[in-house]
């Protein structure tokens, strides 16, 4: 593979670059997914487990539909370990795009993160459990194209600068996350830059009491629940 053709079928990966790594393991990711719904006298709790892929918007959007005329509360009760940034980006605009409020909540040992933070920002409302986990990474390309990087026969000079090319749109991508997907209502510029930093190369956990200790303005509120 010449040199050239090396950068147009690298150029044809990253186009598809919106994705933040998933947790190990394969399989079905339907089979993964749950979307509960509990109604309650003065509110309707739509618990949403699993990753942030198809059909996530889906089943969110109608279930907001299901209940766009229904004067009780929306409470989406969020676990997962976050997902694809586009499919995630369609979630928050299904959200966003209904006249219906709906707040977000994490209990207490549930999990938000990565693509899930969003999410979470899109509620009206934010509350979280002291001991719920939040986690904030970099963007990366998907375990597929990761895979058909491996597999493919390239030099050393060709595999040089493929790696190059992925650390710049990997970066680009995260700076595009944090610019337009996290810093939004309430949350404060200056831990985001802060939060910035910190992921370079690894993952950052927080639980919601430190995320209202640092003043990030990515939680409104705490509140004491049951373990998921």
């Amino acid at each position: 593979m010449t040199l050239l053709k090396t950068l147009v079928w690298i150029g044809g990966i990253l186009l598809a670059w919106g994705y933040f790594q998933l947790p190990s393991g394969s399989g079905d990711v339907a089979s993964r997914q749950t979307l509960s719904i509990n109604e309650e006298p003065d509110r309707i709790v739509l618990g949403w487990s699993g990753p942030v892929q198809e059909p996530m918007r889906e089943r969110v959007a109608a279930a907001l539909d299901r209940y766009k005329m229904d004067p009780r509360r929306l409470v989406l009760v969020l676990n997962s370990p976050g997902g694809s940034v586009e499919h995630g980006r369609t979630v928050v605009a299904a959200i966003r795009g209904r006249d219906r409020a709906i707040d977000t909540l994490v209990q207490k040992a549930g999990v938000c993160a990565s693509m899930c933070v969003p999410i979470f920002l899109a509620g009206r409302e934010r509350k979280a459990d002291p001991e719920a986990y939040f986690m904030f990474h970099q963007a990366s390309l998907d375990r597929t194209a990761k895979e058909d990087l491996k597999r493919r026969e390239l030099s050393d000079s060709e595999r040089a600068v493929i790696s190059q090319v992925v650390k710049i749109t990997e970066t680009a991508a995260t700076d595009d996350l944090y610019q337009n997907d996290f810093d939004i209502r309430g949350v404060k510029p200056a831990w985001l830059a802060m939060v910035r930093k910190r992921i370079a190369g690894r993952d950052v956990w927080m639980s919601g009491q430190q995320l209202v200790d640092e003043g990030s303005g990515i939680v409104d509120s705490l509140v004491r629940t049951s373990a998921r």
